[in-house]
């Protein structure tokens, strides 16, 4: 299939970015794994507010976007590009009044004023949102946008690479309107160019080829990585693993969130609310733990109420010791039958309970749990990838024609993220890349050698197809045992020894997986990303020795200015495809920084 456009995703990301492109007037066409726009964590993921986060100042006047651009950097801990973040903070009122204007419908006061919350991480309230609908209706909206435009979807392709192609002119455009930024500081851009990618059709496992000028990356994270998260299902970190694979820079990948979330019956976010009702913590024996785990000096109650407004683990306040808690409960073995804890919340009068937790208590009674006496079984989950590709303001990555955006794409967060940035991100990256991208295939005009791709391409099918036609022992219980030990070694508590056995468990599976059967050819396609995938974060948090925003390294406490203000940057290792290859890339601290490490030094 020929196209000027290929966007891979169909989350908020890839929606954004496939609407602005064809405003420029090129075919434009979205695949996806699933059932587009349905099947992504935009559409699937629920809390008990789902945020946008704008600084329009509605509900705090104070409020305005530099304000927003400093709360990301202070709760990033520096680590995010400065630029990169700062489009995210003044762009992100447009967007949102962009998406009211296509047909959403955030809450608004008796004024008409949107209603905004305080989030995690944000000095004024400036989170809008729509209760656990927001991200529904946000796909809703943008799916219908998409179609009026007359963008082509295709569902129910696994794409398995990119497909790249020498070429020293394009590299040569690419810089041309490149600005300073991440990409150009952390070193040489690629001879090369992507020229599209190729995929499986999941019904009739049939390759199928999408040629194109420029490439959107749009495939959000990858939470089945783990054992615990809080993602849809079929999110294996597709994005990352595919550009690993074709010499593309990443960063950040030691920093992910993890908040406690509901494991069962289905998966939510237990954020906000649910902590300022002072919840009982039990045990899968009924029992409270959590007094076994906090420092005598730290207050337990304290402990639990920072839970509602710092739901992501972190290292920046004494919520940290909850995490920690129910992570060593679980580990220790005596959680529940699904590997979480119970938390109750039925000490508190019932009234008071719908009154505080309206929102969250209606939609967990509309499938079917009372929380004025049911218990919740939950566990801390992976919730967000902060890193990701590595990107510069435009959205462009080392790969001449590849854009990412949303989370997929890393440098707009750093260790730690604000509440309601990852919708924000997904339509203020969405639209640039969405543009750039437009930008890039006009200049890059149509110079793909057709049949060279085709003969690769052929090549590399019938070498999956084939495989060693020797079923992988214990393959799925392989991949059980996997996402376990990278929730218990990668997931809150991280240690050097707990690392490096990951990291060799990772190695000794990389080298024997291709022997698999043509029936396990799916199988094998997710379970070679999520090692890949594994890989990265692992690499990522070995090197990083200190503490800082959700990386807690138990065997380095501490946060570190003067020797770990630096981005670790990631590429596949040209002589050996299983292997991660890295440098550091120091913080440039500009003059106009300066007040914003005074403020994350205090």
């Amino acid at each position: 299939m020929l196209t000027d456009i290929l966007v891979i995703g169909s989350g908020g990301a890839g929606l954004r970015a496939a609407i602005e492109a064809r405003k420029a007037g090129l075919k434009v066409v979205v695949v996806s794994k699933g059932e587009r726009g349905i099947d992504s964590t935009t559409f699937q993921a629920a809390s008990d507010w789902m945020a946008f986060a704008a600084a329009l100042g509605h509900i705090a006047p104070e409020d305005n976007p530099y304000q927003h651009w400093q709360d990301i950097l202070v709760k990033g801990g520096l680590l995010c590009f400065p630029e990169v973040s700062r489009r995210i903070a003044y762009e992100a009122p447009e967007r949102l009044q962009e998406l009211e204007s296509w047909g959403t419908r955030f809450q608004k006061t008796s004024e008409g004023k949107f209603q905004q919350i305080l989030s995690d991480g944000a000095k004024y309230p400036r989170a809008c949102g729509r209760g656990a609908e927001t991200g529904k209706m946000i796909v809703e909206v943008l799916l219908k946008e998409a179609e009026r435009q007359g963008i082509q979807f295709i569902d129910g392709v696994r794409i398995v690479d990119l497909l790249v192609q020498e070429d020293e002119e394009a590299k040569e455009i690419w810089k041309g309107n490149m600005k300073n930024g991440p990409i150009l500081e952390s070193g040489r851009i690629t001879p090369r160019k992507v020229i599209g990618a190729w995929g499986i059709v999941l019904s009739a496992l049939q390759p199928m080829l999408f040629l194109a000028r420029s490439v959107v990356l749009a495939t959000g994270g990858g939470g089945e990585v783990f054992f615990h998260h809080a993602f849809p299902a079929g999110m294996a970190g597709d994005g990352y693993a595919m550009a690993f694979r074709a010499g593309v820079r990443l960063v950040n990948m030691e920093f992910l969130q993890i908040g406690p979330s509901l494991i069962f019956p289905f998966k939510f976010a237990l954020s906000g609310v649910f902590w300022r009702l002072s919840p009982r913590l039990l045990n899968g024996k009924g029992q409270e733990f959590i007094y076994h785990y906090i420092p005598e000096e730290v207050d337990m109650s304290k402990a639990i109420y920072l839970k509602g407004v710092s739901y992501p683990f972190t290292v920046r306040n004494e919520s940290k010791w909850v995490d920690i808690a129910l992570f060593r409960e679980i580990v220790a073995g005596r959680g529940t039958v699904h590997g979480g804890v119970y938390m109750d919340l039925s000490h508190n009068p019932p009234e008071e309970i719908v009154a505080q937790a309206a929102v969250p208590f209606q939609y967990l009674l509309s499938k079917g749990i009372d929380i004025r006496w049911q218990k919740l079984e939950f566990a801390p989950a992976i919730q967000h990838f902060n890193g990701g590709i590595l990107i510069n303001e435009q959205g462009k990555t080392s790969l001449p024609g590849l854009f990412a955006a949303g989370e997929v794409a890393g440098g707009q967060h750093g260790a730690d993220r604000p509440g309601g940035n990852a919708l924000a991100d997904s339509q203020v990256y969405g639209k640039i890349v969405g543009e750039e991208a437009a930008i890039y295939a006009y200049r890059i005009g149509e110079k793909i050698s057709t049949s060279e791709v085709e003969r690769k391409l052929e090549e590399e099918y019938r070498k999956l197809i084939l495989g060693s036609g020797r079923p992988l022992p214990d393959i799925h219980q392989k991949e059980e045992e996997f996402r376990w030990l990278m929730w218990k070694n990668a997931g809150i508590v991280r240690t050097a020894s707990g690392l490096k056995t990951l990291q060799e468990k990772i190695y000794s599976w990389q080298e024997f997986l291709d022997q698999y059967s043509e029936k396990e050819i799916e199988f094998y396609l997710n379970f070679r990303n999520l090692l890949t995938v594994g890989l990265l974060i692992v690499e990522s948090a070995l090197q990083r020795e200190e503490s800082r925003g959700t990386h807690y390294r138990e065997d380095f406490p501490q946060r570190n200015d003067r020797e770990w203000l630096k981005y670790i940057v990631l590429f596949q290792d040209p002589e050996n495809p299983f292997r991660v290859k890295s440098f550091l890339l120091p913080v440039n601290l500009s003059p106009s920084l300066l007040p914003t490490l005074a403020l994350l030094e205090g």
